[in-house]
């Protein structure tokens, strides 16, 4: 897979391969499609240097279930050359050549060429209603392969032709290495190209120009109206995918979900959400209306209502009110509530909390069953440093809290409404006040009283 190009006219800060579409990196689709169509190794061809790790890290961080390797293109000198930087990592007797911008190809696609085993080269091709600036494909008289002309190259003849060259071929291994060493360097401009080996098959008889579908319009993305229409297109195929897993969706046209996401089963996802990232639903989940859920993993049987997630994991039966931001780094088990407007960051929260409305918990461990009142706040900053806060089982934080990092509030200990708590509560303690001061917890005075 070539992926050293520049792609200037997608006008991206970003390496070309790693334009995100549907939350994947745009060479990443690629080497999904290659996986799925049974390519088990696949070398992918990079840039030099910081760009070139960038692409490596990413392309790894999420690749399919195939040997990746990575060659290193060292000057920008054309198609030809990025291919003979990989020869060293490939040993077979058959190459796939595949650009790395084609984020919409599929393994249907690849597959009639990986049937192809007599030619040196065979080159996919489709008929297309805009052939717009892509390479035609010139056929003789009796329909055989004559040659590929880029579109700047193209007379008006030529360039009236609707059969285009797709970005993929399949080569002989032997005739490509020596082709390749006869073309690289050989052109007044320096630059030579991959397909500059196809007249040589051409003249001897040995390329076949294979036509595959293409339901969906041009694979390739170079302009960021390319790329919104393979945002739209993956995101069908998602959704698709999804539906007849058996997940439910209210409205296909009404949700966002990323290439990535996995979504079990009997969910539900309704209007409005948006499902990012690397994120997992699991089944009898209830998202929506208007989530959005980012790099988060979400249990069985949670209710998640207009609130935002991510970078987080929820075990099972968690329900998250309208308005609620749980931020990256928070653990929330099972069985857990959290009120609306209320700010989770950094936090674990064990089972059976309630957490009100209007509260801040920042880094901070809330132990089981816990009940924290609505506007309680973890004040976890204190203008140099981050502070954690420790709430200990059974415990009853008042309304309005504030609870003073670095801290600690006992087990089944309480504060009153209002309190600012700046010194650690022990077990059953009681803290009231502003500042909080301790007096005798509830129990004890029962047990007075009792007496």
């Amino acid at each position: 897979m070539l992926a050293a190009g520049r792609g200037e006219r997608l006008r991206s800060e970003l390496p070309k391969p790693l334009f995100p579409i549907c939350g994947r990196a745009m060479s990443s689709h690629v080497l999904h499609a290659l996986a799925e169509a049974g390519t088990r190794t696949s070398v992918v061809v990079i840039p030099p240097g910081e760009r070139g790790r960038l692409v490596e890290s990413t392309l790894r961080d999420d690749a399919p279930d195939l040997d990746l390797r990575f060659a290193t293109q060292e000057q920008p000198r054309g198609t030809a050359d990025a291919v003979l930087a990989a020869k060293a990592l490939v040993a077979t007797p058959q190459i796939l050549v595949v650009n790395g911008d084609l984020p919409l190809l599929s393994a249907p696609q690849v597959l009639p060429l990986l049937c192809q085993r007599s030619a040196d080269a065979v080159i996919a091709t489709a008929v297309v209603e805009d052939p717009a600036k892509m390479g035609r494909i010139v056929r003789n008289p009796k329909g055989l392969l004559q040659a590929i002309v880029e579109f700047r190259d193209a007379n008006p003849e030529q360039q009236a032709i609707h059969e285009v060259n797709l970005g993929f071929y399949l080569f002989n291994s032997e005739f490509l290495w020596r082709t390749l060493e006869q073309i690289v360097g050989r052109t007044s401009s320096g630059e030579s190209y991959a397909t500059d080996a196809i007249p040589c098959a051409v003249r001897n008889r040995s390329a076949i120009a294979v036509k595959v579908d293409l339901p969906d319009g041009r694979l390739n993305v170079e302009t960021p109206a390319d790329a919104a229409n393979a945002e739209a297109v993956i995101r069908r195929r998602t959704i698709d995918r999804l539906l007849e897993s058996g997940a439910h969706i209210r409205d296909r046209n009404a949700v966002w979900i990323d290439a990535q996401v996995s979504i079990e089963p009997g969910a539900v996802i309704e209007p409005g959400t948006h499902i990012r990232g690397n994120s997992t639903i699991a089944e009898g989940s209830r998202i929506g209306p208007n989530a959005i859920i980012e790099d988060a993993s979400v249990g069985r049987e949670c209710t998640l209502e207009s609130c935002t997630v991510r970078g987080s994991v929820l075990h099972d039966h968690v329900e998250i009110g309208p308005y609620s931001t749980i931020r990256p780094g928070c653990v929330i088990e099972s069985n857990a509530h959290i009120g609306t407007h209320a700010e989770l960051k950094d936090a674990h929260i064990g089972e059976h909390v309630q957490i009100g409305h209007f509260s801040y918990i920042g880094d901070a461990e809330v132990g089981a069953r816990t009940n924290i009142g609505a506007g309680a706040i973890t004040c976890n900053f204190d203008g140099e440093s981050k502070h954690r806060t420790t709430i200990g089982v059974d415990a009853f934080v008042g309304s309005d809290t504030m609870l003073v990092a670095p801290l600690s509030i006992g087990d089944r200990a309480r504060t009153g409404a209002g309190a600012v708590v700046t010194r650690d509560v022990p077990d059953e303690g009681n803290a009231v006040g502003h500042p909080a001061r301790l007096t005798p917890s509830t129990r004890s005075r029962k047990a007075e009283t009792d007496q």
